[in-house]
C-alpha cells in the first residue's frame, strides 16, 4: 500500500489528487485520508439546484464541490472523514466489495458493530455513517467514501434537499432519523485520534506501507487540474436544465434517476439524466446520441440497450429505463 498525504482541507484540491493518481502509474493500491471544511458534495450525475439549498450555502459560507463519481449528494466538514482508494490495473467496472472490506475490517478493529448496508451503505443499527462511489480512468479505479465522526447533522439538515422519494424508500421521516456519528460508540475519541486510529487499523491490514511525498511538479500539476475540472464552475454548477417535463424514481439497489425531457412535435429535442445511480456511463454522450430521435420505445429502446450493455447503470435495466421515460 502506498499512503499519500491529502492536499488540505479543500475538496476539489483532494478530487483533483484522486485524478492525478489515476495517472502517476503506481502498481499498488493507493490511501488518502482527508477532511474537508464544511462542503456540499454533489455526485457526478446530480443536479445542484435540486440538491443543494444554495442560500443556506452561501449565507454559512459553504462550499459546493462535485466529483466525478455516481452516487448522492454529501455533506462533510471536520468532523468526518474522507478516504480515498486508487487501484490500478482494473476493469471498467463498478465493485464496492474490496473496498469495503478494508474499511469494516478496520472499524471493526476500533470496536464498531458495522454493516453493510445496500449497494454502497455502511450503518451501526440501522443508521448511516458512510456511503461510498467510485469511478474508473486510465485503467485504474478510483473509490472514495465518507465516515460521519462528530459531523454537524444540523448543518447537513439545512444544506440538503433529500428527496422524499429516498426517505419514503428507506421508511424513514428525516436525515436525523438516517444517519449517525461515530462518537456516538467513541466518545473518548477526538476527531483527530479518531483519524490516527482509522489510519493505523487500515495500515494494520496491508503489511507493508510506503509514504509518498508530493513535490512542488506534482502538486502544480494536480493544481492544474484542480483549476480545469474540480474548480471549474461549469463543472460545479452545469448540470441544470431548462426542459417541460420531470420524471423520477427511485429503484431499489440502483438508486434514484430523474429525468428531464423535452419533447416537440413526437420528438426528443432534449433529455437531461441526472440521479445517484453509479455508472461508468457518459450520460452526456448518451443525452446528445437521443436528442433529435422520435420520442417512441421502439427508437429509443436500441440506443439505450447499446449503450447500457457497454456501460451498465448499477442494478438499473434497459426496460427499467424505458418505463421510466415512457410510463
Amino acid at each position: 500500500m502506498i499512503f499519500v498525504q491529502s492536499m488540505g482541507h479543500q475538496a476539489a484540491d483532494n478530487f483533483a489528487l484522486e485524478y492525478w493518481l489515476t495517472k502517476k502509474g503506481f502498481d499498488d493500491l493507493v490511501f488518502l485520508l482527508w477532511t474537508t471544511d464544511p462542503t456540499i458534495m454533489l455526485g457526478k450525475y446530480q443536479d445542484a439546484l435540486a440538491e443543494v439549498n444554495l442560500e443556506y450555502a452561501d449565507l454559512h459560507h459553504l462550499t459546493v464541490a462535485r466529483r466525478l463519481s455516481g452516487g448522492g449528494t454529501i455533506f462533510t466538514d471536520r468532523g468526518s472523514y474522507q478516504y480515498s482508494f486508487i487501484k490500478p490495473s482494473v476493469k471498467q467496472t463498478i465493485d464496492f466489495d474490496s473496498f469495503l472490506k478494508i474499511i469494516c475490517n478496520a472499524l471493526t478493529e476500533l470496536g464498531l458493530p458495522v454493516k453493510r448496508s445496500s449497494r454502497n451503505d455502511l450503518t451501526i443499527n440501522g443508521r448511516k455513517f458512510s456511503g461510498n462511489a467510485q469511478y474508473n480512468r486510465n485503467d485504474c479505479v478510483v473509490h472514495h467514501g465518507s465516515l460521519l465522526f462528530d459531523a454537524n447533522i444540523d448543518e447537513m439538515t439545512a444544506a440538503l434537499h433529500v428527496d422524499p422519494m429516498k426517505l419514503k424508500a428507506k421508511k424513514i421521516s428525516s436525515v436525523h432519523q438516517r444517519v449517525l456519528n461515530l462518537r456516538n460508540f467513541l466518545p473518548s475519541l477526538s476527531s483527530d485520534e479518531f483519524g490516527a486510529k482509522l489510519k493505523q487499523a487500515v495500515f494494520n491490514q496491508a503489511g507493508k506501507v510506503v509514504n509518498y511525498s508530493l513535490t512542488s511538479a506534482d502538486q502544480g500539476e494536480i493544481q492544474a487540474i484542480k483549476a480545469r475540472i474540480f474548480a471549474n464552475p461549469v463543472f460545479v454548477y452545469g448540470q441544470t436544465p431548462r426542459t417541460a417535463i420531470m420524471k423520477e424514481k427511485y429503484f431499489h439497489g440502483g438508486g434514484l434517476v430523474k429525468l428531464a425531457v423535452n419533447v416537440d412535435h413526437g420528438y426528443l429535442k432534449q433529455i437531461h439524466i441526472t440521479g445517484d445511480f453509479f455508472s461508468n456511463l457518459d450520460v452526456r454522450g448518451l443525452e446528445k446520441v437521443l436528442a433529435g430521435k422520435m420520442f417512441q420505445p421502439a427508437i429509443i429502446r436500441p440506443v439505450l440497450d447499446q449503450w447500457l450493455q457497454k456501460t451498465p447503470i448499477q442494478n438499473i435495466t434497459t426496460e427499467q429505463a424505458l418505463d421510466l421515460l415512457f410510463g
